[in-house]
């Protein structure tokens, strides 16, 4: 599944993203070449606005709530029957495919610290970002997990890859 997002979702495209999914922003405003151009992905919107025209072109989309990342990825989870499981796999910055890295090859864009105590590192080749697991790992899993919280069908599940 491939998700297109309104700009103003940036958060929940970062999230969409941690869960292992393609995902592209708009730049700008919506607008209907943008949409046609991508029309094989699931349009994310806060606004029901577009609502005729995406059935018109026979869109899958979604309307989710205006500035609630967390209701936002419930939603979407909920709505969309997808895996709460953090893939860490794409960019959270640019989409881009992630491959795992020793970090030794990186040691002078790491830290101290967290060349010392973390794992699994990542890098993206398109955008030269670098990502490991460390202490910020768990805090996603704990943010995740509030998010799921507050769907219904949401407790108890495991969000490790």
């Amino acid at each position: 599944m491939k998700f297109l997002l309104e700009n103003n979702l940036s958060k929940l495209a970062k999230w969409l993203r941690f869960l292992g999914y393609e995902v592209k922003v708009l730049e700008g405003p919506v607008n209907l070449r943008d949409l046609i151009a991508n029309r094989e992905r699931v349009f994310i919107t806060t606004s029901r606005r577009w609502e005729r025209t995406l059935r018109n072109l026979g869109m899958r989309f979604l309307v989710v709530p205006r500035q609630d990342w967390e209701l936002q990825i419930c939603t979407v989870l909920k709505e969309l029957g997808i895996e709460p499981v953090l893939k860490l796999n794409r960019c959270a910055y640019c989409g881009g495919d992630l491959k795992p890295v020793n970090k030794e090859d990186f040691k002078e864009r790491i830290p101290p610290k967290a060349y010392e105590a973390a794992y699994d590192f990542t890098y993206c080749q398109k955008c030269d970002a670098l990502f490991w697991k460390g202490l910020h790992y768990e805090n996603m899993l704990r943010m995740i997990e509030r998010a799921l919280r507050r769907c219904e069908d949401g407790k108890g599940q495991d969000l490790r890859a």
